[in-house]
């Protein structure tokens, strides 16, 4: 009992387990949440359709977001053709067929689209459609979008071009729209995928910085002292931090990380014990209670996965290792973030994406400094585009950028550059047991290898259920056939 009692954290193990498997099979709360009650879903309609966003050029269409006079939202694909596309703001009468979408083999890209607030899709040729007005965009993030496309067009007056324009505006900007497959491709196959996506490694650089400057390099801390001063220097902070959140479009993954964030300064601010975890758990739950349908989010998973696992794996580490030498310590903590972040993110990669990059550690020593001075780079030339010093500064993110790129393509051509498994909902959640039962293994000063055989027993069962996955779907494609 008195283990028990204090271990009782791990008593939650079991209706949380519970909860993610009940959740997984019966579908329950997201069909709940899914539901659509629009009634032109799967026949020929004609709708007045504003677009909410800019169109996105494909192969042989432009995609937009539209949305319907029942303020329901859908995705538009328009047919290329030599004539003038519209804009953000049209308003179009369209002659089609909203389809709600059909799964994909195991994907259910109905229920994707309905995760992500899109009711269905629909498909026009020219002679299908024609624009009868034009309603400017309102609210705050469409205002945010609009100076995010701004900025991007002032990378493009200071002289930057592809495929460098597109990994810059992502990595400053979170603008991923002219983003080439293959740069995606390439990132992702070296395991440097999170640098193009605006999240908390570029927020919590960004607060760095803001911080620093703030506090003129950490000398003028011991001025914050007085409370009202406090109150200043954390103000300041949160308004430059929110202040990057707008220009970077107001991305789910910014407004995670700029929450937690918040409340990290709004701890150190009464005095409070600031541990990450809690502040962590606390901005999910802020997250959720706006936007339960964000815990499907692919995004949601792997942001927190990556942080949750950056403060308790990380931390363990740190440790039990002790160098001697700011560059060698430097060097070493760089790989043990890297090293956490895909310890807590690798179950949900396989899971969704089905590989994972061998060579996380070695890329991330080299896109995480590089991230640091290139989001210095683009956004001072941001700052300074006024002047010669802004397209100084422009030149040398574009050549940082090239040699990034660079460096990434080498990695991917590397052998064995990724790893093809896909794992089950089960085997994730056995993998994340086993996470925790390593935790528990290097607790503290001792090592407690009882924990050891639940790694064990996870790292069997994880076996067992992958081979009778295997199997079942191998007697289903033999019956069907």
């Amino acid at each position: 009992m008195k283990w028990i009692a204090a271990h009782t954290w791990l008593l939650l193990l079991v209706p949380l387990v519970s909860g993610i498997l009940l959740c997984y099979y019966t579908n329950f709360p997201k069909d709940l949440f899914c539901k659509t009650a629009v009634d032109y879903l799967d026949c020929d309609t004609v709708l007045a359709l504003h677009l909410v966003s800019e169109g996105q050029e494909r192969a042989k269409t432009i995609r937009y977001t539209a949305e319907a006079p029942d303020r329901s939202r859908l995705l538009l694909y328009l047919q290329k053709d030599s004539l003038p596309y519209p804009c953000i703001g049209d308003v179009l009468l369209v002659q089609t067929r909203v389809e709600r979408g059909d799964s994909l083999g195991a994907f259910d890209y109905g229920r994707y689209l309905r995760l992500h607030g899109i009711v269905g899709s629909a498909w026009a040729h020219r002679g299908n459609w024609m624009a009868v007005g034009h309603s400017p965009v309102k609210g705050i993030r469409a205002t945010a979008e609009r100076w995010q496309r701004w900025l991007y067009q002032r990378y493009k007056q200071m002289g930057i071009r592809e495929p460098e324009l597109g990994i810059l505006s992502a990595l400053t900007l979170g603008y991923r729209e002219e983003l080439d497959k293959q740069v995606q491709q390439s990132f992702s196959a070296a395991g440097a995928m999170h640098i193009l996506a605006v999240s908390g490694l570029h927020t919590g650089i960004v607060w760095g910085i803001i911080v620093w400057l703030l506090t003129l390099g950490g000398y003028a801390r011991p001025l914050y002292h007085q409370h009202w001063r406090r109150t200043l220097l954390v103000s300041l902070t949160l308004i430059a931090l929110w202040g990057y959140a707008f220009l970077t479009g107001l991305s789910p993954s910014v407004m995670r990380s700029a929450l937690m964030v918040s409340l990290l300064e709004i701890a150190w601010l009464l005095d409070r014990d600031a541990r990450g975890i809690n502040y962590l758990a606390a901005a999910a739950v802020i997250i959720l209670l706006i936007n339960p349908l964000a815990l499907w989010s692919v995004s949601f998973q792997l942001s927190f996965a990556a942080m949750a696992a950056i403060m308790l794996v990380a931390e363990r580490m740190q440790q039990r290792i002790v160098l001697r030498g700011n560059v060698w310590h430097y060097i070493v903590g760089l790989l043990i973030m890297s090293v956490a972040a895909q310890i807590g993110t690798i179950p949900l990669t396989l899971h969704y994406f089905g590989q994972t990059s061998n060579y996380f550690a070695l890329t991330n020593i080299v896109v995480i400094p590089a991230a640091f001075v290139l989001l210095l780079l683009g956004m001072g030339s941001l700052a300074f585009s006024w002047c010669m010093l802004g397209h100084w500064l422009a030149a040398a993110a574009q050549m940082g950028t090239r040699w990034l790129r660079l460096f990434v393509e080498r990695v991917e051509q590397l052998p064995f550059a990724t790893t093809h498994i896909t794992l089950s909902v089960p085997s994730v959640v056995l993998c994340y047991i086993a996470i925790a039962c390593g935790l528990m293994l290097l607790r503290g000063d001792k090592v407690h290898w009882w924990w050891l055989v639940g790694v064990v027993v996870c790292a069997v069962m994880i076996v067992v259920t992958e081979t009778m996955q295997i199997n079942i779907h191998c007697y289903e494609n033999l019956f069907s056939s």
